[in-house]
């Protein structure tokens, strides 16, 4: 596994499941033998900085003007980071955000660290159309199909346009019973913490603790077959 990475996680909308794939990736990342990292830039949402703000260094930017990507920039330079820095996007990649990024990418590779891209979706062709304009900027993009919108068949929006050439590096994210997910957001904490909580309450119950086990189980074993030494 490479030594200095950021990952950026980004949707082809809001409400695809962005943060959650934040949060399974932050959190399988702490399971390899490398340093991690958190920077949240939702600003409306930091899930991700809320579940490891106890457990993972943790910054906070805001990453949907350019002066938060001139503050991220600085923050890799001047800190000289080694390690996976995951970083959760704002709601939906948007035509001005890909001169942040372009530029962004420049600095991150002068400090040494490879940029990579988790492009998470829903089965609906919003936003898919900005695609190959983020792969020429950011070539190192997987996308995800976040199984919790339907079966990998039923993205065919995606399929048609780009599937047989995206195939390899696609994750297929499983998806979570709605109910037990909110239950597992509500409450903050990294899906591996929720799963070992103590006691049975309505927020903190039994069924819900073994169903978050084994389904992260399963989004960590998506995420290693396709990242695996990325």
């Amino acid at each position: 596994m490479m030594d200095k990475v950021v990952w950026l996680v980004a949707g082809n909308k809001g409400g695809v499941g962005k943060s959650v794939v934040g949060k399974a990736l932050a959190g399988w990342l702490r399971s390899q033998p490398v340093p991690v990292i958190v920077v949240d830039g939702d600003e409306r949402t930091p899930d991700v900085a809320r579940a490891f703000e106890d457990s993972l260094p943790v910054t906070e930017l805001r990453l949907d003007d350019e002066s938060g990507w001139r503050e991220y920039a600085d923050f890799i330079g001047s800190n000289r980071l080694i390690g996976h820095i995951v970083t959760n996007l704002p709601d939906g990649v948007t035509d001005k955000a890909m001169g942040f990024l372009e530029r962004f990418r420049i600095v991150a590779e002068a400090h040494g660290f490879t940029v990579k891209v988790l492009f998470v979706m829903n089965n609906l062709p919003d936003g898919l159309h900005l695609l190959p304009e983020l792969r020429l900027v950011l070539p190192r993009l997987f996308p995800v199909k976040n199984l919790h919108f339907g079966p990998p068949e039923s993205f065919v929006h995606f399929d048609q346009a780009y599937g047989l050439g995206s195939a390899a590096d696609t994750v297929l994210f499983p998806g979570l019973h709605p109910r037990i997910m909110s239950v597992a957001r509500e409450s903050g904490l990294a899906f591996s913490a929720f799963a070992n909580q103590r006691g049975n309450t309505p927020t903190n119950f039994t069924w819900a603790k073994i169903a978050v086990a084994n389904w992260y189980a399963e989004a960590c074993e998506a995420l290693d077959e396709t990242l695996y030494g990325e």
